[in-house]
């Protein structure tokens, strides 16, 4: 019976040995676990930096970039005003001529901006009118060329 208690005994001391190295092994696999949600926390919240710095510089270059064209259109219409043609400034800033009247386009101010503009110049050309004294038709100044819209 001695010989049995003692193999049992043994067996008992091995089954404590592995469950301990068991709960060792756990233990290690719970840190790893940790320290891997801890790297990923890390990684999400430098990729939301690094994206919302990428909206940033995006934004920041789409906006310097709308300055620009802005400024590029207008000077298309400075040369286009005194009667540079479309296609001699497609030529001279190697661009298509499509391009060249969509950059004029956009220049000109919206339609309902320019009758807005022009309804107190109106109103005041009318009220002019109707307390000066009426004068020949060849007596009225041409309209000035900065008013009107290239074509």
């Amino acid at each position: 019976m001695a010989e049995l208690a003692a193999a049992r005994d043994r067996l008992d001391a091995e089954e404590a040995e592995r469950r301990r190295r068991e709960d060792e092994a756990f233990e290690r696999y719970a840190r790893a676990d940790a320290e891997a949600a801890q790297v990923v926390a890390e990684r999400d919240a430098a990729l939301a930096d690094l994206e919302a710095q990428s909206r940033r510089v995006s934004d920041d270059a789409d906006a310097g970039l709308g300055e620009i064209e802005q400024r590029q259109r207008e000077i298309l219409a400075e040369l286009n005003r005194p009667g540079r043609k479309v296609d001699d400034l497609a030529a001279m800033f190697g661009l298509a001529v499509k391009r060249v009247r969509t950059l004029l386009r956009q220049a000109r101010p919206p339609a309902g901006a320019a009758a807005t503009a022009a309804a107190p110049q109106a109103r005041a050309a009318n009220d002019t009118a109707q307390q000066a004294p009426t004068a020949d038709a060849g007596d009225t100044p041409a309209p000035d060329a900065a008013d009107q819209t290239p074509a």
